[in-house]
């Protein structure tokens, strides 16, 4: 059951970099995927170039992702793309953190993988 909103706005924070709409819309996708699976009461996602020395090449970015559900802990996930990994594709570390998520929020909620659920509005779970 898709929700149709959270209590607080999807916040997006750009730290020491600029904002980039490309960023900005994989982070709104991947948000509403997980609003489709539970009741979120609100997100926080700060996507930032850590600091770095003078001399590094070009430096790896991190995104860190707070979620809140009603009635259930927090699920907190950070990641960054290291050089080797990522080979400069920023949108390689939203996809892992946003699968880290779900696998939380799976487990938070005592899912199994390919089995059916749904979630209530009120957090409640049925195992199909």
């Amino acid at each position: 059951m898709a929700q149709t909103g959270m209590d607080r706005p999807l916040q997006i924070v750009f730290r020491n970099m600029e904002s980039s709409p490309a960023l900005d819309a994989a982070i709104r996708q991947r948000v509403e995927r997980l609003r489709q699976q539970a009741h979120i009461t609100g997100c926080r996602v700060v996507a930032e170039i850590p600091h770095r020395s003078a001399g590094g090449a070009k430096p790896p970015l991190a995104i860190s992702v707070e979620l809140e559900l009603r009635g259930r802990p927090a699920i907190v996930v950070k990641d960054s793309e290291t050089r080797r990994e990522a080979k400069g594709d920023q949108l390689a570390v939203v996809t892992h953190v946003f699968e880290a998520v779900e696998r939380q929020l799976r487990e938070a909620h005592g899912g199994r993988k390919g089995a059916a659920r749904q979630l209530a509005e009120d957090g409640s779970i049925s195992l199909g």
